[in-house]
């Protein structure tokens, strides 16, 4: 992804954020090295900034409990301590996902948005174009959207040509689905260089009455959501995983399994 991003979208990132989850910094530091060698000639790459903020929701005592089947749940009863049990962590609430997600947005992209409006202020100074990759985990991405969308004043969010909104759309806040590896691509223009047109939708159903959004006067323009074209013809390394070249230290699937055929499998 951090190759499609760099070499194909022509994206230069000023900012690169990411959960310090390995699964999340490590693609993004995959992202900054391809930014490096892309970019390194004509401006400065940005190091990655690892954040707790942006960590996957918290399930507690629970985390990594496999959920597949009661049965499976029952399996682990008496390794998870349970709720009446003085060291049981309950799972991390919605209400605490929005508050990292307003923190986030509160200290590390708003205050882009008061650089931008000092460059408009000075005619001697060309405007700041910052791009911004927020590395992150599907149930907490969620969460920051919803955050970010209740930003922005009815009919200032607009959806490009290639997002799909599918046969039966959803409300807008419920618009990106999180497969693996996938991103959503947007645009926020400042209020100056806004052009109304007349692909606006209404804007989330959820904003507090008498309380302007934060972004009033911006438009926004989501191009692409749920994205996975930097996985179109993609070739999985024979003998290895996903992309990468075979290990003899990786078992196979069969090794997983009892078998006292010799580890054949029957037809």
């Amino acid at each position: 992804m951090g190759k499609h991003l760099t070499a194909h979208r022509q994206l230069r990132f000023t900012h690169i954020y990411a959960s310090d989850l390995q699964r999340a910094y490590m693609t993004a530091e995959e992202l900054q090295r391809n930014q490096v060698a892309q970019w390194a000639h004509q401006h400065r790459v940005p190091e990655v900034v690892r954040l707790e903020l942006l960590r996957e929701q918290d399930f507690g005592s629970l985390e990594l409990v496999p959920w597949a089947s009661k049965r499976a749940q029952q399996a682990f009863d008496n390794a998870v301590p349970g709720q009446a049990d003085p060291d049981f962590r309950p799972k991390e609430d919605l209400g605490s996902m929005a508050t990292r997600a307003e923190a986030f947005l509160d200290n590390f992209i708003f205050p882009l948005f008061a650089t931008s409006t000092d460059d408009l202020l000075n005619p001697t100074n060309p405007p700041t174009q910052d791009c911004v990759a927020v590395v992150s985990h599907g149930m907490f991405l969620s969460t920051l959207w919803q955050s970010l969308l209740r930003k922005f004043p009815a009919g200032s969010v607009s959806l490009g040509p290639n997002v799909e909104v599918g046969r039966y759309p959803q409300p807008l806040e419920r618009l990106p689905s999180w497969s693996n590896t996938a991103f959503l691509e947007l645009t926020i223009q400042r209020p100056a260089s806004i052009t109304p047109t007349n692909d606006s939708i209404p804007g989330p159903a959820f904003d507090e009455p008498g309380c302007p959004p934060a972004l009033s006067g911006h438009h926004m323009m989501v191009h692409v959501a749920n994205s996975r074209e930097h996985l179109v013809g993609l070739n999985r390394a024979r003998g290895g995983l996903g992309s990468s070249p075979f290990d003899p230290r990786q078992r196979s699937l069969l090794g997983f399994f009892n078998n006292p055929e010799g580890n054949k499998l029957g037809r």
